[in-house]
């Protein structure tokens, strides 16, 4: 039986946020201002929402920029879709009207692909594989964050940011990262299994049992042939260097990674692991996801991480109350282009179920941040949840694009819902889409506002401007963070 929440705060040593460690600070905070740091979560599923029980607009406006506040709403004011996160709506802000523009304009990939390029990077892709995937141009907002920490805070490791999923296989690439230096970006593969990244997070074991000796001995190994790589160096090629300098460098944050994790008293939490097959379906995926959440969290309060990522797989169509095929008995016929369609309201139910269930365990996760003291709040104040998918809706589109934002009230104003204006022109290169069609603001600067928050110097995430179709009209700016947001 999986422990209970308050049985893991209290074995992780969380109850009373006695593992915010001030000396983990990034560097470069202000003087006399301590606090614990920003952290990031992304939460990413697939086929969008169906709009007709995600939307909450009550009747204002769907191309118009407006906002009112979540605060007062009962729970049945709120969407069939996003009713399990009422419980945290004084610490939601639901941004909505954004545009994947720069997938809009892609020309490699499917309509699926060109969403998990463009969503996390904010970039056209780079080319098409496989036929209909495609390979990223830049890296995803969660690395692009990772590598800024880590450049400011030399105590942060390779372990900055976590990459998880649940049946994903690693087929679908939503993250992006420059593995080598000038070289393109490559997806980053995420975690299927919680005791592998269990085994990361506490190398020696949960504290039951003496440590590992050759563990505890291997830092002072890898600093003892530092000199040797020294001497080596002068003795190769431009290119044996760089390799060599490659290698260290791996060496070299392997050493720090253990002495980090070596000083750290964090409590390791119990966890299900299951291979296929072992349990059923459902309970595969829910537990594993719960376990999950149990590893980010120990990780981001300990220090050990700043990001994390869940990449969820599409659920089982049991877990939504029906039958068949997900993605083409539900997900395609819930499109709104197929309104009149016999099939669509079934389908827009099962999908309602389907993004309704993504929604409950994003509100579970936000129950054990909201349930962590920490400064003069909680860990859910101190940590920005992004959910996000790479469609809008199960027709493919890229316009109308949903994003929830779960905590970050250390940042951003919360407990509101935001919707902005749809006066874009169009980015698409199809030939029946009228060169004066409008888009919705693009989600560039939804990107830049996280980064931002993240402590991020930067005004722009992937590309800087997109071209719109009508070709007399200038380029559209991608820089810059999203206004109302702060």
């Amino acid at each position: 039986m999986k422990p209970s929440r308050r049985r893991f705060l209290q074995a992780a040593g969380l109850g009373a946020g006695s593992l915010f460690l001030p000396s983990l600070l990034k560097k470069g905070a202000k003087a006399g201002v301590a606090g614990p740091p920003m952290r990031l979560v992304i939460c990413y599923h697939h086929h969008g929402v169906p709009h007709v029980n995600w939307d909450m607009h009550m009747g204002m406006s769907p191309s118009a920029r407006w906002e009112y506040g979540l605060t007062g709403l009962t729970e049945q004011q709120f969407s069939a879709c996003l009713r399990p996160l009422w419980r945290h709506r004084n610490k939601l802000t639901v941004v909505d009207g954004l545009s994947l523009a720069t997938a809009i304009a892609d020309p490699y990939g499917d309509g699926h692909a060109k969403g998990w390029v463009s969503s996390l990077t904010g970039g056209i892709a780079r080319e098409t594989i496989e036929d209909v995937k495609s390979n990223a141009a830049k890296p995803s907002l969660d690395q692009v964050i990772a590598k800024a920490l880590r450049a400011q805070d030399s105590t942060l490791t390779d372990m900055v940011s976590l990459e998880t999923g649940i049946y994903e296989y690693n087929f679908h690439a939503a993250l992006f990262a420059e593995l080598l230096p000038g070289q393109p970006v490559q997806r980053v593969p995420h975690e299927e299994q919680p005791q592998r990244l269990w085994d990361r997070l506490f190398p020696n074991g949960d504290g039951s049992t003496p440590p590992d000796p050759v563990k505890v001995a291997q830092p002072d190994v890898l600093a003892s042939v530092a000199g040797m790589y020294e001497e080596m160096a002068t003795r190769l090629s431009t290119e044996d260097r760089r390799k060599l300098e490659q290698h260290r460098d791996l060496v070299r944050d392997m050493e720090s990674r253990l002495r980090r994790l070596g000083g750290l008293s964090c409590g390791a939490p119990q966890i299900s692991d299951y291979y296929w097959g072992e349990v059923p379906h459902p309970q595969r995926y829910d537990e594993h996801c719960q376990s999950f959440w149990d590893l980010i969290t120990v990780a981001l309060s300990c220090g050990i991480s700043r990001v994390a990522s869940m990449q969820f797989g599409p659920l089982f169509v049991e877990q939504i109350g029906g039958s068949g095929d997900l993605h083409h008995d539900y997900a395609h016929p819930s499109s709104p282009d197929l309104a009149t369609d016999p099939l669509h309201p079934n389908a827009v139910q099962m999908m309602t179920n389907y993004t309704s269930r993504y929604a409950s365990y994003i509100a579970n996760l936000a129950d054990t941040l909201d349930a962590i003291p920490e400064g003069n709040g909680t860990m859910l104040d101190h940590t920005i949840i992004l959910w996000v998918s790479e469609l809008a809706h199960g027709g493919h589109g890229h316009d109308g694009w949903p994003a929830v934002i779960v905590g970050g009230g250390q940042r951003f104003r919360t407990g509101r819902w935001l919707h902005y204006e749809h006066e874009t022109l169009t980015t698409t290169t199809a030939s029946w889409v009228n060169e004066n069609n409008t888009i919705g603001l693009p989600h560039n600067h939804l990107l830049v506002s996280i980064a931002q928050a993240m402590g991020v110097d930067t005004d722009t995430i992937g590309d800087a401007s997109v071209r719109p179709k009508k070709a007399s009209a200038p380029a559209i700016d991608l820089r810059g963070p999203l206004p109302g947001l702060v």
